[in-house]
């Protein structure tokens, strides 16, 4: 087997503990720091100390072995945000057994299906799940037990009935796993294209996702996050950050004005957010009034931004040291990230491959591998990549060359910095000519009075589709439709040009990622 000389490396030669442990790997750091605070709910200051963080979880997985949980079981967690939320995953992780988290907001259509997917053996929960799913959560025989991590009722145990006294921690030690095969997370694709596919994650997918190497600068000791603990992108994040022995901060609600206080009032030095938070930067007046002082990076995954964006927020915030951008995915973390960039952040730019990854970008047609500035389909390989999708054979989503066709459009510069165009199915086709959606939104973006913009195809005769907008106004500006026609058409070629019209609309369809659901869009059309 010969490699291709315009496959993209990652960093290869990656230490990794011998065990393979995930639960391991992350118990051995955690015991180093004891009073420094490991998490803080930014709503309202409720902290949670390291010490106490992993006492939470050694002796809740001590509890959860004596009522039978181990290895080749699978365990969901459903609760709102919470200081016991991560802990708790961890506890499970401990035991050897599977963790799959379940979204309070996720809606009943979608946690029957996951519930289908995955067919828990046992269900922690906290009462105001229980108390909105418990009618959907008793009709899977599947789910042998419920424990909850408030109070007990009749038909779920408390945890706190189940821990008598606080286990030793320096002595107790993770059920051993085989960390390339067996099972640590079974995580959602987002399910832009259908129902959400169950990701299986092994423990040293995991490893290699929380690895904090890029983020070992000592003076970034507080980092934000929106707490979204049922996805990659905060998930590891957090891990990172607690291998770090630093403190992470979340708030309820992934609110712009939430945010904005939160980062003040805590110190804040990372925050790991999503475009339109940085748009919000970019333009909000009480954005530029807030003291920000502490702020030194923005990450921001999802989508990527226009370098415009980026200047105007630097120029309101000039503390701030750099605004990165990363690209991932449930399916195998973080593909690439301007954290691992030799020549820092590049205008437009996603960053260098993350260590243990192989990228290519192919012709989406005859699957050709293309070099340096060519538009194709990105691909990936690597230890990171998952074990799979649940109920899915592998020849559905990987090619003849071991590679997962990712479905995103993008390229690869030079210097190896990649750039993300859009996602296959999405590119709008007018009269032969492909257009990418997320091209027209970071120019609408751009306009004073635009707060927010989601681009779709509108199918019409001989053409194929035109571009149509959907607009969320700024506050306080005023804005037509013709202005905004007139302006992307001075910015673009004419078969970009918005033929499909402008509508307004109070809110943007976004999933918890941000990411725009653009099937919503297309709905509105019709």
């Amino acid at each position: 087997m010969f490699n291709d000389d315009n496959y993209v490396f990652g960093d290869q030669n990656v230490q990794v503990p011998a065990h393979l442990n995930f639960g391991k790997f992350l118990l051995d750091r955690l015991r180093r720091h004891k009073d420094e605070v490991a998490l803080e709910l930014g709503d309202t200051r409720e902290k949670l100390t390291y010490k106490e963080f992993t006492q939470h979880a050694v002796n809740m997985s001590v509890a959860l072995t004596k009522l039978g949980v181990g290895r080749g079981d699978i365990v969901a967690v459903g609760s709102e945000k919470r200081n016991e939320f991560v802990p708790t995953v961890l506890a499970i992780v401990f035991t050897g057994a599977t963790y799959t988290p379940y979204d309070l907001k996720s809606g009943r259509a979608a946690l029957k299906h996951k519930i289908s997917l995955t067919r828990p053996k046992y269900f922690v929960c906290s009462n105001h799940f229980w108390n909105t799913y418990s009618d959907i959560l008793k009709s899977f025989d599947c789910i042998e037990k419920f424990v909850t991590l408030d109070d007990g009722t009749e038909s779920v145990i408390s945890i706190r009935t189940l821990v008598t006294d606080d286990a030793d921690v320096n002595k107790f030690e993770p059920v051993q796993v085989q960390g390339q095969t067996d099972i640590a997370f079974i995580l959602y694709s987002s399910g832009t294209t259908g129902m959400p596919k169950g990701v299986q994650l092994t423990h040293l997918n995991c490893i290699l996702n929380s690895l904090p190497d890029d983020f070992s600068d000592e003076s970034l000791k507080t980092a934000f996050l929106f707490g979204e603990w049922y996805h990659n992108y905060d998930t590891f994040m957090t891990y990172k950050f607690l291998l770090l022995g630093r403190k992470i901060v979340y708030i309820n609600e992934a609110e712009p004005v939430t945010f904005l206080k939160t980062a003040r009032d805590c110190d804040v030095n990372i925050a790991f957010i999503v475009p339109s938070f940085v748009c919000y930067l970019s333009k909000a007046k009480e954005a530029e009034k807030c003291n920000l002082d502490s702020l030194k990076i923005i990450y921001s995954r999802s989508s990527p931004l226009h370098d415009k964006t980026i200047q105007e927020v630097k120029s309101r915030f000039p503390k701030l040291k750099n605004i990165l951008q990363g690209y991932g995915m449930t399916e195998a973390g973080e593909l690439t990230s301007e954290s691992w960039g030799t020549k820092g952040p590049k205008s437009g730019s996603v960053g260098m491959a993350s260590p243990g990854i192989t990228l290519k970008v192919v012709d989406p047609e005859t699957r050709k591998t293309l070099g340096p500035k060519q538009r194709g389909e990105i691909c990936l390989r690597g230890p990171v990549f998952m074990k799979g999708y649940i109920g899915v054979p592998p020849s559905h989503y990987i090619d003849e060359d071991g590679f997962f066709k990712t479905g995103d459009l993008g390229y690869y510069d030079e210097d190896k910095y990649f750039y993300i165009v859009e996602r296959i199915k999405e590119i709008i086709v007018y009269d032969g000519y492909k257009i990418a959606p997320l091209e027209l939104e970071t120019i609408l973006q751009l306009h004073p009075g635009v707060k927010e913009a989601g681009v779709v195809g509108k199918p019409v005769p001989v053409y194929g589709e035109e571009p149509s907008a959907f607009i969320v106004k700024q506050h306080g500006v005023d804005v037509t439709e013709q202005e905004l026609i007139d302006y992307v058409s001075t910015e673009v070629p004419p078969f970009m040009q918005l033929r499909g019209g402008v509508r307004f609309i109070e809110e943007m369809p976004r999933n918890p990622r941000g990411k725009i659901i653009r099937q919503r869009l297309r709905e509105m059309l019709e």
